[in-house]
């Protein structure tokens, strides 16, 4: 079983990841499927962003 508070705290974490950091961890996988998921997350935190963006007019 999972820990609630833990995959929380992944969340926070991956919301404060930077792309340089997030491209580190993708040359860096052990595998294709880790390097997807650390896209998957970059793809997430990029969309985030461009929400904002447009909610804000700023483009």
């Amino acid at each position: 079983m999972y820990n609630m508070e833990n995959l929380k705290e992944f969340y926070k974490q991956c919301k404060l990841l930077e792309f340089t950091d997030l491209n580190e961890l993708i040359l860096k996988s052990d595998s294709k499927e880790e390097a997807e998921f650390y896209r998957t997350i970059s793809d997430f935190i990029l969309q985030q962003k461009q929400k904002q963006v447009i909610l804000e007019k700023r483009f």
